[in-house]
């Protein structure tokens, strides 16, 4: 497990179901990662013993609150030991848990485990172009525009921009030791 400021990243567990079900099957929450339905529902329970058991080349961490609720997710997926780099994405799931820092914090979370454990150098995620609070938060969070994939995805109707947006450990260092951390700049 993995401890933020008032985050607790931790493993999934066979009750995390219904609730990751939910969100999933909720357009509002799914718009923003990829064309509906993004998972079926039959590959939970798989993927609980399989990719969510295992956190080698990819980590897919719950995300609890200060209660000990489940309010979303956090992964990092393709860590390349070799090149020392690897993709971040966040879902919080529970509106309860949007627009009061979680999101940061267990980002945040999560770079410091990759950045010091894991001896990652470069993390990098995309984002559709149209989700300005992720962009925000990424942008505190010390992430800086990389590139665009023009017209790349097709969602409701039309075709959108992915924002490719990377930071570098050096870069993550200094934003921590000048106290620039952005569990604290979002709230």
């Amino acid at each position: 497990m993995l401890y933020g400021e008032r985050v607790t990243l931790r493993p999934f567990r066979a009750d995390d179901l219904p609730a990751m079900r939910s969100w999933f099957r909720d357009r509002a929450v799914t718009r923003n990662w990829a064309n509906h339905p993004v998972i079926s529902d039959t590959l939970f329970e798989a993927d609980l013993t399989g990719r969510f058991a295992s956190f080698d080349r990819d980590g897919h961490f719950a995300v609890d609150n200060e209660f000990g609720e489940l309010i979303g997710r956090v992964d990092f997926d393709e860590l390349d030991p070799i090149d020392r780099t690897c993709e971040l994405s966040i879902m919080l799931g529970a509106e309860a848990g949007r627009g009061k820092g979680y999101g940061a914090d267990a980002c945040h979370t999560l770079l410091e485990h990759l950045f010091s454990d894991r001896q990652i150098e470069r993390v990098w995620l995309s984002v559709i172009d149209w989700n300005a609070p992720a962009i925000r938060l990424y942008e505190k969070l010390g992430f800086v525009h990389e590139g665009r994939l023009e017209r790349t995805i097709w969602l409701e109707g039309g075709w959108h921009d992915l924002l490719l947006m990377g930071m570098m450990k050096t870069e993550y260092r200094r934003r921590s030791e000048s106290g620039q951390v952005a569990a604290k700049v979002d709230r």
